[in-house]
């Protein structure tokens, strides 16, 4: 049995019912009380699933002209219609007038801890200790030091630490620091560590290992580990980066936005649902952008296009689920998804063909695989709305 949609009034829930009937299409209508306004509506459910995209259709059309005649005439014979409802209803003013009486509520002094809540507290729980570890780092070593040296949580958490890094740091870990200011007044024998551990073969993504692969060939460039921690058993790696932030206005941004859409659907489907979710695009999308840039980035935003992706296609596929992301801000978001994918393409030419050197520093494939990857999802049965 599905739902097709709401109406406010009974009379207009009998309407349409009858009409179904008429078209031969089993259904029911049932009552039910908008916990919200606290006022009375109706559902119309159809039994057979075959008949429900043509029932959906006329649903549609009814909205679209509630006052053609085809779905306000009751004449005629209609198979299995209980009798008619005499459409006692309560005006509309009656029932704003009750719905403002106050009401005896018993308080319950609970807070109510939901999965956006604490991925919500998760994030920025990682910022601040991450930040308390950089203030730590530059204290010591100097400011100098938050631009070369990773924090022990990020070293924990990146999408990988490839050993080209563990050099690096175990070296710089061993020359003075504190006095430099700026990284072009860096010792040479500071220079030299950085040269000598980028000559590490390492993961630096897709445009780099096409550029060793013409210049030293395929023999060599094909040495290159992928996944060297991950392959260590370190399958934390997949996920976390998306817990991570840079600096105050990404986690801001990328928070605000979870906490928009992480509500709407966990509203609608299951917590551990909403966990599957999440996690599917965020390993998704780590892994695209891992291989198209290598292992040093860092955000939720590539979760939060992919939540806004499954939104819109659960919009399309299954309005009557009620979301209610605004057209507005779906255009937006797609309009920074097709930006993205542009700068990701004009990336890849430029580079592929020695023009310039440019290294986005937005995660651009993330955002964009996120959000093909919740479009993807939101087709999917599994994530429909219901507590089943």
């Amino acid at each position: 049995m599905r739902l097709i949609g709401n109406f406010e009034t009974e009379k207009q829930a009998y309407a349409f019912y009858s009409f179904l009937l008429k078209e031969g299409i089993d259904n029911i209508y049932e009552p039910y009380v908008d916990p919200k306004t606290h006022i009375k509506q109706y559902s119309i459910w159809v039994h057979n699933e075959d008949a429900f995209p043509r029932a959906l259709e006329w649903f549609q059309r009814y909205h679209d002209n509630p006052q053609d005649p085809q779905f306000n005439s009751m004449e005629g014979s209609v198979p299995h219609t209980p009798p008619s409802p005499e459409f006692s209803q309560v005006t509309k003013e009656e029932q704003i007038k009750w719905a403002l009486k106050p009401r005896i509520v018993i308080k319950q002094h609970r807070l109510r801890l939901t999965l956006t809540h604490l991925i919500l507290l998760v994030c920025v729980g990682l910022y601040l200790w991450n930040d308390v570890e950089e203030s730590v780092l530059i204290k010591e070593r100097g400011p100098i030091s938050a631009r070369l040296v990773f924090t022990p949580l990020q070293q924990a958490l990146l999408f990988d630490y490839p050993k080209s890094f563990q050099e690096m740091q175990d070296a710089l870990a061993r020359l003075p620091l504190k006095d430099v200011e700026d990284v072009r007044e860096l010792p040479p024998q500071v220079q030299q560590v950085i040269e000598q551990a980028e000559q590490i073969p390492s993961w630096k993504g897709i445009f780099s290992f096409l550029k060793l692969v013409k210049e030293k060939g395929w023999e060599v460039a094909s040495q290159v580990p992928l996944f060297e921690k991950i392959r260590q058993g370190e399958v934390w790696r997949l996920f976390t980066p998306c817990l991570m932030h840079h600096d105050f206005l990404h986690i801001l941004f990328n928070m605000a936005w979870l906490w928009i859409l992480g509500r709407q659907i966990e509203d609608r489907i299951r917590p551990f649902k909403l966990l599957l979710l999440i996690l599917i695009m965020g390993i998704v999308a780590n892994v695209a952008q891992y291989l198209v840039s290598g292992p040093y980035f860092l955000g939720f935003s590539g979760v939060v296009v992919g939540m806004a992706g499954f939104i819109w296609m659960r919009q399309r596929s299954a309005p009557w689920e009620g979301y209610p992301l605004n057209r507005s801000t779906l255009v937006f978001l797609l309009i920074f998804v097709l930006s993205m994918f542009a700068l990701e393409l004009i990336t890849f030419t430029l580079k592929t063909f020695s023009v310039i050197s440019i290294a986005p520093v937005i995660a651009n494939t993330a955002h964009i695989v996120g959000g093909l990857c919740g479009m993807a999802l939101g087709k999917i049965p599994f994530f429909k709305r219901g507590l089943s």
